[in-house]
């Protein structure tokens, strides 16, 4: 005897769906736990996986006595899906609007929940020795002679301005927070000390601001490159507390760890110099010039 669709087999799956049931049991690897997060069967996950393996043509996930393996393809197909999701589930609530400039540059526009906005402009790296804080240039020189190894001693004077990450399943973890990095001096080093071994979203700042921040690393993690971000909001100093002007620039960049695993680098320096097309920065309020970061390293 058939046995009757329920309710979400009955529709065909969007690629959304698909790419959420894959990115989920990816991070899961329990079916069970999967069927609960998303609220559907696990007929319908199987076939969501199934699907995506015949449009990919290969096969991103194992099962082996009961239990879910990420296959080599799953694992390097992951982080990307993860970005196509992230991406759809921003624009689908009108919160984000990303462009691109003809020199194929980003340009992203984020609303949080609770109203506050955030742009965000990348440029071009000569843009440094524009109006580049001397810190970025300072940790870009580093990188450069440091041959992208994070314990060269061209690194040295840098340390304590850098945060470096792993990727995890889980997100980004935070392995240094350098004591005079933005990231110690904006929420204090009692809780930067205390950050490090926790992943990104768990800071004070909070989940949408480390979600915003977050959608440049992958490409320049996986590449091991370099890459330039104009950035202004609003964010707290506290859990919980108000959220003030804040305008810095960043520069992300892909190291290497003394076993060889990669890295990511990150040097941030608060500045009210920044650039954002189609943003009349006059218009939003500037960052208090006791919070700016353009001394000379």
């Amino acid at each position: 005897m058939a046995v009757p669709p329920t309710p979400d087999d009955r529709h065909p799956s969007t690629l959304f769906d698909i790419l959420k049931s894959f990115t989920t049991l990816a991070r899961t690897l329990n079916l069970s736990e999967t069927v609960e997060i998303l609220g559907v069967t696990r007929q319908t996950v199987r076939r969501h996986i199934k699907s995506l393996e015949e449009m990919r043509g290969i096969k991103l996930l194992e099962l082996r006595n009961r239990r879910y393996f990420l296959t080599e393809a799953g694992e390097q197909h992951r982080l990307e899906a993860e970005e196509i999701l992230a991406l759809a589930e921003n624009w689908l609530s009108s919160r984000s609007v990303r462009t691109r400039s003809r020199s194929n540059l980003d340009r992203i526009a984020y609303q949080d929940a609770n109203g506050y906005s955030f742009h965000a402009q990348q440029h071009h790296l000569s843009r440094l020795w524009q109006d580049g804080p001397a810190m970025l240039r300072s940790g870009f020189d580093a990188w450069c002679r440091s041959e992208l190894q994070l314990e060269h001693p061209a690194m040295t004077q840098m340390k304590p301005y850098r945060l470096v990450y792993r990727q995890r399943r889980d997100g980004w973890l935070c392995v240094e927070i350098g004591e005079k990095s933005s990231y110690a001096t904006w929420l204090g080093w009692e809780w930067a000390k205390s950050a490090v071994g926790r992943f990104s979203q768990e800071d004070p700042v909070g989940t949408d601001f480390d979600n915003f921040m977050s959608q440049a690393y992958p490409k320049v993690f996986e590449d091991g490159g370099a890459r330039l971000d104009h950035i202004c909001g609003q964010i707290p100093r506290t859990r919980n507390g108000p959220a003030i002007p804040v305008r810095f620039q960043r520069l992300l960049l892909g190291c290497v760890f003394p076993d060889g695993e990669p890295a990511l680098t990150l040097f941030v320096a608060r500045t009210n110099q920044i650039s954002i097309s189609g943003l009349d920065l006059a218009k939003l309020p500037a960052m208090d010039d006791e919070l700016l970061m353009e001394y000379e390293i």
